[in-house]
């Protein structure tokens, strides 16, 4: 089912987006998907995507509606897929994308590695040749806590055959390499070394809320994930709580029942910048792995400072100078127990670093955006 008409409207090309859905489901809202806001960044963002048009699969029943107001995207329902994210990585809906090749495509632009084998059989019943890019948003290795049995070898096989793959830092590109090492040869990790690129996202647009809290208060706004020292981060504040300290927490995530937690997600963005610029502070408790967080580059926006591990991808996005870089947990907890004892922050000014990451400067160091300009 097609359920925006571009027909009506003249484009220079197409680009099939291989979707990475991961947040969808009878209890989530597809809408909050992050690709989908990597998406949506990217439209708003990119010069050369009006001129294109986009085709974007989604699952049966989980129609992205935040996209409508693009004219230039095209939805296409391309079946059921699981919930779980690992099996849905697995579950490639052949049918659909054999079909869907029977259409004029210039380029593929594969946010899901694993099925870039797949898309590129099926796309032999005809006879296209399109250039295959990508971004991999996720990787399945022991630093975030992925299963043993897992899809990161089809993942990497998927990126084998791309022109390019954008990441999200220099630091995960290495870090992917050297596992990759330990299932390919030196002459696919060369390639590898070739085909995958730091295509760092952005930000939203500086905004200068000046409401804060009258008692200290921190934001962590991570998912509940192994990766993210959610468990720590907790049982670290509920011992201040216990010591008497007086704070509140502010998370995304709706049933963490404790006194000094408060809920603040929201399903319209603007509310929910408008509500975590009331805290003073965020903090990341990274250890061994991190993404690229959106949820940082959303605090940062909104002018708020964030202790941040060294050591990840942090030195890259708010600079080598950063004061507030720790170096171990240790110095992570004294900072959030003084911090607690003043009541203050440390002043930072946090716009120039968003300035630096804003999606509209940020996109131009990505090539799919130079490949849409370039081949109007």
């Amino acid at each position: 089912m097609k359920f925006w008409d571009t027909t009506k409207k003249e484009f220079s090309k197409s680009v099939l987006v291989i979707p990475n859905w991961t947040w969808f489901g009878e209890e989530k809202d597809i809408n909050s998907d992050s690709f989908l806001l990597v998406m949506k960044s990217f439209l708003e963002n990119n010069r050369g995507a009006d001129n294109t048009k986009w085709i974007i699969p989604y699952p049966t029943n989980n129609l992205p509606t935040s996209l409508s107001n693009f004219d230039n995207v095209e939805l296409v329902d391309m079946g059921k897929l699981s919930t779980f994210p690992p099996m849905m990585r697995t579950q490639f809906p052949s049918n659909f994308f054999k079909n869907i090749f029977g259409e004029k495509i210039d380029v593929i632009w594969s946010h899901l590695p694993e099925w870039t084998n797949q898309t590129l059989i099926a796309r032999r019943y005809n006879v296209m040749t399109q250039p295959v890019y990508g971004y991999s948003h996720w990787w399945e290795i022991k630093e975030n806590g992925a299963y043993k049995w897992n899809s990161f070898v089809e993942n990497i096989n998927g990126i084998l055959q791309m022109k390019e793959c954008g990441v999200n830092s220099k630091w995960v590109k290495k870090l992917i390499i050297e596992r990759a090492g330990e299932y390919f040869s030196q002459k696919q990790l060369d390639k590898l070394e070739e085909i995958i690129q730091p295509w760092y996202l952005g930000s939203d647009e500086y905004k200068d809320y000046t409401e804060k809290n009258d008692i200290p208060t921190i934001v962590f706004n991570h998912r509940n994930n192994g990766y993210t020292g959610f468990q720590y981060f907790f049982d670290l504040m509920d011992k201040f709580h216990q010591k008497g300290y007086k704070f509140k927490v502010y998370t995304t995530t709706a049933d963490i029942d404790k006194p000094y937690v408060e809920y603040v997600g929201n399903p319209n963005r603007e509310e929910y910048l408008k509500n975590i610029s009331k805290a003073h502070i965020g903090v990341g408790a990274f250890k061994d792995y991190s993404a690229w967080s959106m949820s940082v580059t959303d605090g940062l926006s909104v002018g708020i400072p964030y202790m941040l591990p060294k050591g990840l991808c942090y030195d890259e996005m708010v600079g080598d100078d950063y004061p507030l870089l720790y170096n171990d947990r240790v110095e992570l907890e004294s900072w959030i127990e003084k911090f607690l004892n003043y009541g203050k922050p440390p002043m930072i000014d946090t716009k120039p670093i968003v300035d630096k990451l804003m999606w509209s400067n940020s996109l131009t160091n990505w090539t799919i955006s130079k490949v849409i300009d370039e081949e109007r």
